[in-house]
């Protein structure tokens, strides 16, 4: 491993009686990281962490990796690792004697702050622990089987892994393909089914090869990287009695879920390695974290609902403190509060942790910007997340920053010179770009906006000239096609040594939370994701016939039958929302309903009945609360009852009340 740089963490301390007295969903940020014990392993010299477990004699585990932990059910937890080693154990990383590909623990202590300790280990003999899925440890063949995920549904356990074809450089490997084995027998024997599996590619790019799952709604999500630790999270979903069916998942593809992985797009930039995702009830948000390479660091990230918008990425724990540090599997059972406990593994000595964080308010809010205030950036030139186009990087500490000690800039006598970071988007959505900037007396072309990935075209910028205080530079723009940007701000140097320095960005997703619903980026006359249609309907593509712009959805049946347009909408729980939409009907409409929904055909959360037919677009409103859910059914129909029946809907907007 590459040996980790220090940053310094930015945070608002709140108390958790504030959180919960302001209603929930806040943005958060992990402080005041601690190691509480060791999980697996013997201490070393000197080592003063309380070590309950004592593996290396009670389970020949010398050197481990992982500690992927899941409730079970039962009053228990799983703890599952990954390569193991005995007797032999070179000392110093994954190698030598008595190799196991994975290993697995149960636990019922509740009291963390002195440790995890395990009730037992799965063993094939006394004081061994079994490896329970098996490999051919056979090098560009399948040289090990690697867990990545575990989750129970019912009686019924399911470990998601991935079938190692070889290790190359650091944070580097190919997969086989990636697959889910189940065990029925309270985890002592597991079976890799046959078909539940994602193989890879020639390039060894398929995006579903490492994952972490969450149960919420009645579907078990997966999010998922690429085979090492460089790729982007991607994200599907199944119903969570479906696990095992392959042709039962749903991929994000940046509006709606479709049936095409090929569909599938990010819903997080990475680099990412060995992800761990949770729902806090407490909090009312996901957590994710991840290892960053670029970083050094291991990152969380949170968001309100499953799909996003994911904040930015803030520093959980760095390598700098913690040497060799690669993944934090968060404990289900640290969920009730401010402290937030995780195993993690460190490459020497090859072993594992439980450590603990407070999570509190994030000083930036929903920002969608991973560093946006420089404070742990950890040297010149800019590092990861931000990037330079031309010559920049960062000051630290110099006394030149708006808010904290750092602040970006770039500076030079001739050329394009830019700070940059990419960032994911839902297509054909509003967003605010905002930072802080101040430059040279000579500067006299900058810009301020949001492009296309990979320098593509201009989505929104705003010019500036010459700032000698810090002014704050604001752009609304449409994310148009788009699932990834660039936001930037640069500057051209024209007139000899010129600079700009940039402080406090914010990236902020607009109100409407309908994706196209003005159904303007539909593609044909058949509704697509995000919207679909129940019973007979589509969409109508320049007729002439919509409220504003050219397309509006409609449905239409002359038999008694059930017909709506509907569209899955992400919700945060226990949130007033507000719905609304334009609507005109034919003269034979006398049943129609506007609302809300559970998903799946769940509980009516609000509707607007409508009994009278509407000539001309009329504006109809439908206010709810979400109750528990993290997704909503929207949907505007009829009953046709009387003959030919249709109704043209435009211009949806789901707002927070």
């Amino acid at each position: 491993m590459i040996r980790i740089q220090s940053w310094k963490q930015c945070a608002v301390v709140l108390s958790l009686g504030i959180f919960l007295s302001a209603g929930g969903a806040w943005a958060l940020t992990p402080t005041n990281v601690t190691q509480v014990a060791r999980v697996t392993g013997a201490g070393l010299s000197g080592e003063s962490l309380p070590n309950p477990n004592q593996t290396h004699v009670n389970y020949e585990v010398m050197g481990t990796d992982l500690g992927i932990l899941w409730d079970k059910g039962g009053g228990e937890v799983f703890a599952l690792f990954g390569d193991t080693f005995g007797h032999g154990w070179c000392g110093n990383g994954g190698c030598g004697g008595g190799w196991r590909s994975n290993v697995l623990a149960k636990s019922s202590d509740r009291n963390l702050a002195d440790g995890l300790a395990f009730s037992t280990m799965i063993q094939d003999a006394s004081r061994h622990a079994k490896e329970i899925l098996p490999s051919k440890k056979l090098d560009f063949d399948e040289i090990t089987v690697i867990p990545t995920a575990g989750v129970t549904v019912g009686s019924r356990h399911y470990i998601h892994y991935m079938s190692v074809n070889h290790w190359g450089d650091a944070g580097r490997w190919s997969t086989n393909y990636a697959g889910i084995a189940y065990s029925d027998d309270n985890g002592q024997n597991w079976v890799k089914h046959a078909s539940a599996r994602w193989p890879n590619n020639a390039t060894f790019s398929n995006p579903f090869q490492m994952a972490a799952f969450v149960k919420n709604g009645g579907f078990v999500y997966m999010y998922a990287t690429p085979n090492g630790r460089f790729g982007n999270v991607f994200l599907a979903r199944v119903p969570e009695g479906a696990l095992l069916n392959i042709n039962d998942y749903r991929y994000w593809d940046g509006n709606g879920w479709s049936a095409s992985q090929a569909a599938a797009v990010p819903v997080v930039i990475g680099v990412a390695g060995e992800l761990s995702v949770v729902y806090h009830p407490t909090f009312g948000r996901f957590l994710m974290t991840y290892l960053n390479e670029h970083r050094q660091a291991v990152v969380m990230r949170d968001a309100a609902t499953p799909t996003g918008p994911w904040s930015g990425e803030k520093i959980l724990a760095s390598g700098a403190r913690f040497p060799g540090l690669y993944n934090a599997f968060i404990h289900p059972w640290s969920l009730t509060g401010p402290d937030l406990y995780f195993v993690t593994s460190q490459w020497t000595p090859y072993n594992t942790f439980l450590m603990r964080a407070t999570l509190t308010a994030d000083t930036f809010g929903d920002n969608l910007l991973s560093e946006p205030g420089f404070e742990t950036q950890a040297a010149t030139p800019t590092m990861a997340p931000w990037w330079v186009i031309g010559q920049g990087g960062v000051d630290r500490g110099l006394g030149q920053a708006r808010t904290g000690s750092n602040e970006g800039f770039v500076r030079y006598n001739s050329g394009w010179n830019a700070l940059k970071q990419s960032v994911v988007v839902q297509p054909y959505t509003d967003y605010t770009l905002r930072g802080w900037v101040r430059t040279s007396a000579n500067n006299t072309e900058g810009y301020f906006g949001a492009r296309g990935a990979n320098n593509g075209p201009v989505v929104g910028e705003t010019p500036f000239g010459s700032m000698t205080n810090y002014s704050q530079l604001s752009v609304t723009f449409n994310s148009g096609p788009n699932t990834i940007i660039e936001v930037y701000s640069g500057i051209w140097a024209r007139n000899g040594d010129t600079w700009m320095q940039l402080d406090d960005v914010s990236l902020t997703r607009g109100a409407n939370l309908v994706a196209q619903g003005g159904f303007e980026q539909q593609p044909g006359s058949a509704a697509t994701s995000p919207w679909y249609v129940e019973g007979n309907g589509g969409v109508d593509r320049g007729l002439g016939f919509a409220r504003s712009g050219a397309n509006n959805g409609y449905v239409r049946n002359n038999v008694k039958s059930w017909n709506a347009l509907k569209q899955e909408v992400a919700v945060t729980p226990n949130t007033n929302y507000v719905l609304s939409a334009w609507v005109r009907t034919s003269n034979t409409f006398n049943e129609g309903y506007f609302g809300a929904r559970v998903l799946r055909g769940g509980p009516i959360l609000n509707e607007l009945k409508l009994t009278q037919p509407v000539a001309g677009y009329t504006q109809v409103t439908a206010q709810f609360n979400s109750g528990t859910q993290h997704s909503v059914e929207i949907f505007a129909g009829f009953w046709a009852n009387a003959g030919d029946t249709w109704l043209q809907a435009d211009d949806f907007v789901l707002t927070r009340n």
